[in-house]
């Protein structure tokens, strides 16, 4: 694979020093644009595997643009067994990427991974999206939620876009952590806790995705440089990890619902619930998967109309949140000589709103990147149940009662969205690297010295095998 992308790299170099300067070519000889029998012109899209559902919404095919799906993945068994196949699953399919953008052969428009876009873009596979969006008219700048653009640049250029993200967080009440602790640091975070810790538990009861799984996941990428292939897990990291160890999370015990009486199901969810709202555990992690009555129930709804601060994992950085896509990220290839047509396909998908329903589901995919979309969630009629309007805000296990939100506080949620930069760019393997030599020190099988150097080692020779 390294050899692959270096000759990927001596290719797209030569290619660009031997072409005539040209902003919207982005400086590189151009394939040859298709076109269908009928005139019309072909969009290659290149896919792995996950052009499903973009294409299926008969009201979001376009009218005048072919498209042609080549899928990498065909034909490549895959295998999720073990770490190391599913990695070489994963670099078959890049293979068959890379051949094509060699050969000259590229997609027009490409769904990827994050960790995709970074390697494409640092070659100079990718297209600068602002480019094309200052030249046409389907889509312009002012149309996006600025920490949309803000997050997805990089090196002020735009290689690629999301149509939809949620925002994983915390929050704590604001009458513990005041507002000037948005986005603690670890060193707060940990601070905070101590003051608390005989009366109130620091971690949420979520066994398979807990608080510290999250902190220490933005901590420990926040110690890792890509650019030059080095890392330090020393400092902040490792006593963020060594204080995680000695404060476990509080896993409520599992309940057997096949054989539990209503009455035990309700106590169960009434325990669940009411630990928060009687303040026994200082943090909550929540996820906002876009402005819906969800996120209402979870912050206004939840807290019995308490003030909340969103304290965010903790982070160096000052950006306590993990973004995560709703499906692949797009972007248009280098090589393409029918970017116009790319952008425009791109642009239908981004503006497609499915029908609205009054019932659970309505095709919404997390937070939008539009405002006029994010603004269409905002203003959602109150008998819609996925409405923030509506009147099931204030319900809970404990209480059930309804109640609308207060505009205040609409508003400071809608604010937060729009502060939290909405950056994808997270390289999943280095993520499933800190996750498996943080569960040893967690359980006390390793101290998180020793996870610090194991961790250094193997994300070193990772990074050193892929640059």
């Amino acid at each position: 694979m390294k050899k692959m992308l270096l000759l990927l790299s001596v290719i797209l170099i030569a290619a660009v020093s031997c072409s005539p300067k040209s902003e919207s070519s982005s400086e590189i000889s151009l394939t040859e644009p298709k076109f269908s029998e009928n005139g019309k012109p072909v969009v290659v899209v290149g896919t792995f595997g996950y052009h499903d559902p973009l294409f299926s919404d008969q009201n979001n095919k376009p009218t005048d643009i072919e498209i042609e799906i080549v899928n990498y993945s065909k034909g490549i068994e895959a295998d999720y067994s073990t770490k190391e196949k599913e990695n070489a699953y994963y670099d078959a399919i890049m293979h068959e990427l890379d051949m094509a953008l060699i050969s000259g052969n590229a997609p027009d428009l490409l769904f990827m991974s994050p960790e995709d876009v970074e390697r494409l873009n640092g070659l100079g596979a990718l297209t600068d999206l602002y480019g094309l969006m200052d030249e046409q008219d389907e889509l312009k700048r002012d149309d996006f939620l600025p920490c949309v653009l803000d997050g997805m640049t990089i090196d002020g250029k735009l290689p690629a876009l999301m149509d939809g993200y949620d925002i994983y967080t915390a929050v704590a009440k604001t009458k513990f952590v005041p507002k000037e602790y948005e986005n603690w640091t670890a060193a707060e975070a940990m601070e905070f806790y101590n003051k608390f810790h005989d009366e109130m538990d620091f971690c949420d009861r979520n066994e398979e995705s807990s608080l510290a799984d999250y902190m220490l996941m933005v901590e420990g990428m926040n110690c890792i440089d890509r650019n030059n292939s080095k890392c330090d897990f020393s400092g902040t990291f490792t006593e963020l990890l060594e204080f995680c160890r000695e404060n476990p999370v509080q896993v409520v015990p599992t309940l057997d619902f096949s054989k539990a009486t209503q009455e035990q199901q309700r106590e169960y969810f009434v325990d669940l619930e009411s630990k928060g709202i009687n303040d026994v555990q200082l943090v909550f992690p929540i996820r906002i998967t876009g402005f819906t009555s969800g996120l209402g129930q979870d912050t206004y709804g939840y807290f019995n109309k308490e003030d909340i601060t969103f304290v965010g994992y903790p982070s160096e950085n000052g950006n306590g949140t993990y973004i995560y896509p709703s499906s692949s990220l797009f972007g248009i290839c280098s090589q393409s000589g029918n970017k116009e047509n790319a952008w425009k396909l791109l642009c239908l998908m981004l503006r497609h709103q499915p029908i609205l329903e009054k019932s659970t589901h309505d095709g919404t995919r997390g937070i939008p990147v539009l405002k006029v979309q994010l603004q269409r969630d905002y203003d959602r009629p109150a008998d819609y149940h996925q409405s923030i309007n509506n009147d099931d805000i204030l319900y809970n296990a404990v209480e059930q009662e309804g109640g609308y939100i207060t505009q205040e506080y609409k508003d400071m949620l809608y604010e937060y969205i729009l502060s939290v930069p909405a950056n994808p760019y997270r390289a999943h393997m280095l993520q499933y690297i800190i996750d498996e030599e943080i569960d040893p020190v967690i359980l006390d099988d390793r101290t998180a010295e020793q996870a610090a150097e194991i961790l250094k080692s193997r994300i070193e020779i990772y990074l050193s095998e892929r640059s």
